[in-house]
């Protein structure tokens, strides 16, 4: 964490400027602040713009407010570090920089705003995305290198089991499975893969974006190693590894040589969600990378505004290399809907034009336009035909609509403040819809973007904005609303607590014919897990084994519910309430009513698992 302040950046090239520099390592690290230095920053700015002693007191008296819920400790820590911020603040000599023109980058609207010049930008410079549209997977390009820890492949401890990949929320980790043509294409010395699984002249290679790594450590946590070592750890940046990945990343397109609803298989498939601006560690993002790399082309997302929103299109770097678009925050699964009516609309329209012009075209374009209407929804086969009939004479009225030939689905994603509150008309509507739509909730049990409001979402006794003392209503079961409505596959999930489940739900409800509703939950900065989010797989494991989460999938095609969650462990529920300051903290704010909540935590959670669990017996 070397942070430079330049006071004016007009200026660089004419050397007209103070730069300062601070390596916060050292600082993070003793008070326990996990790489956040937002008000180390801000108590830098105070100083380069002279502020008092009084005005610092009065940032001070807000830090203790703003931090309140989150516990006596964190006040403090943060308070300790911006009075020792300016011991680690140093003005450098200037004359080290030099600021070249790059002449092989294009210049374009994107690569402007990154420059931070964004400022003298002409309207007409728009003209070209005055739709709104602009290009996808500039995110890559970011390099941000903000880790000064990032994770290093051991392959002598390495069991090729791809979990490293699984859990990463950022697509920074990937494995390889190459020839030895393509390890010397992208620099890699044979020494370093391991004979790859059985497949000849293969090469299996762990590839880490390290410049794009935010250092969150889920890898490590995941690797299982071998005789207690781990074939992940935690190492020092590398200009040449960062290169290989480029490449890698870049240039391979890769198919697993596996089943791809296997956390093995799945690792080999290519994200098309690659480097976002989420939180390290953030339990929404890891769902979604997921989803592109078992769908990737055949999606198109409507996503809700909230924080999948913001990592999600937020310009000039955008993670998603598919179509993705983002409408109001209330109204997403119309949206959502919308787009996959007009989508069906014009694919009944194609249809129509092809038995229109089927007799005037030869026989083997016929033929082909009979393969597309047998198998409109086939994701493979489409997307094929598509490629032969752009290289085909075929009339002009389907030539305008061929980028509608291919099948895709539309998933519309959003988190619990719009699915379970200000959307859930919106949602109903959808559900009741019998459309072939999918939905993904990605529940953080409180409204995560805005600042950790309250939800339908959030649990008895959770202390949150308009919650101060604990929230004193039961949380919305939505599972339980979604399966009542005829023909809605529904699907409660959470990858760190069995990652296998998490595919099987996100398979079926893919291939459910009419509307699909997954649940997942997501670990959170909000929730103050204990160690931060690095520790958020074995969270979700002791959630679900305590009982406080229930995986579970309802399939209407066969009315059959699956409670795939063990029997809890409801004598160990206490440690939800010990392990994280949304809960830990209740005992602080309402001490009155701590034991009440407690137990009303509690009875929810005995109830709805046995609930659910004579459901699945009838």
């Amino acid at each position: 964490n070397i942070l430079f302040i330049i006071e004016n950046k007009k200026e660089i090239k004419n050397k007209n400027i103070k730069v300062y520099v601070a390596s916060l390592d050292e600082l993070n690290n003793k008070y326990d602040l996990h790489g956040k230095i937002n008000n180390i920053m801000t108590m830098y700015m105070f100083k380069l713009n002279n502020y008092t002693e009084k005005e610092i007191n009065k940032f001070k008296e807000l830090i203790s407010k703003t931090y309140e819920s989150k516990g006596t400790s964190v006040v403090e820590n943060n308070i300790n570090a911006i009075d020792e911020a300016l011991e680690y603040l140093e003005a450098v000599n200037n004359s080290i920089f030099k600021i070249e023109e790059d002449p092989l980058k294009e210049k374009n609207i994107t690569e402007t705003m990154l420059c931070l010049d964004g400022n003298d930008l002409k309207v007409s410079d728009f003209l070209e995305h005055k739709d709104g549209t602009f290009e996808g997977g500039s995110a890559a390009s970011d390099k941000r290198k903000i880790s000064s820890k990032v994770p290093k492949w051991i392959k002598e401890n390495c069991i090729q089991c791809n979990q490293c990949s699984f859990v990463c929320p950022h697509a920074c980790i990937r494995p390889f499975s190459i020839t030895d043509n393509e390890l010397m294409m992208a620099g890699i010395d044979k020494v370093e893969t391991i004979e790859s699984m059985g497949e000849i002249n293969k090469n299996f290679y762990i590839s880490v974006s390290e410049a794009n790594c935010t250092g969150c450590g889920l890898c490590i946590n995941a690797c299982p190693g071998k005789n207690q070592e781990k074939a992940i750890e935690f190492g020092e940046y590398s200009d040449r590894f960062d290169k290989i990945s480029d490449r890698l990343y870049k240039n391979q397109e890769n198919t697993t040589p596996f089943n791809k609803y296997t956390v093995k298989g799945i690792g080999f498939e290519k994200p098309y969600f690659e480097f976002s601006g989420a939180c390290a560690g953030c339990g929404e993002a890891g769902y979604i990378k997921i989803l592109t790399e078992l769908y990737g082309k055949n999606m198109v997302i409507a996503n809700a505004t909230g924080c999948s929103s913001i990592y999600g299109g937020s310009l000039p770097l955008t993670p998603y290399k598919i179509p993705w678009m983002n409408s109001l925050f209330e109204d997403n699964a119309e949206f959502g809907f919308g787009i996959h009516m007009s989508y069906k609309t014009m694919r009944e329209k194609i249809k129509k034009l092809m038995y229109k012009y089927k007799d005037e075209v030869s026989e083997e374009i016929k033929a082909t336009f009979k393969e597309w209407i047998d198998n409109m929804e086939d994701d493979d086969l489409t997307f094929a035909v598509k490629e032969k009939l752009e290289k085909e004479n075929i009339p002009d009225e389907i030539k305008e609509l061929i980028d509608y030939i291919p099948s895709r689905k539309v998933w519309i994603i959003g988190g619990d403040g719009w699915a379970y509150d200000i959307g859930y008309g919106g949602l109903d509507h959808v559900l009741h819809s019998n459309e072939n739509i999918n939905i993904m909730v990605l529940d953080t049990e409180v409204y995560s973007n805005t600042g950790g409001q309250k939800s339908k979402s959030t649990r008895v006794g959770g202390v949150a904005e308009f919650a101060s003392s604990g929230k004193f209503e039961s949380k919305k079961d939505l599972f339980r609303i979604a399966m009542s409505i005829p023909n809605v596959y529904v699907a409660s999930i959470s990858m760190g607590a069995n990652p296998m489940q998490t595919l099987k739900a996100m398979k079926e409800a893919y291939e459910h014919d009419g509307p699909s509703l997954i649940i997942a939950y997501s670990p959170c900065i909000e929730q103050g897990i204990y160690g931060g989010l690095t520790n958020s797989l074995e969270e979700q494991k002791m959630l679900v084994n305590v009982g406080y989460n229930i995986l579970m999938r309802y399939n209407p095609e066969e009315d059959k519910l699956t409670v795939d969650s063990k029997e809890p462990d409801f004598d160990s529920y206490d440690a939800v309430f010990r392990r994280e300051l949304r809960y830990k903290n209740l005992e602080f704010k309402n001490e009155e009513d701590y034991q009440a909540l407690y137990d009303k935590n509690l009875n929810d959670a005995k109830n709805r698992y046995n609930y659910f669990k004579d459901l699945e017996a009838k």
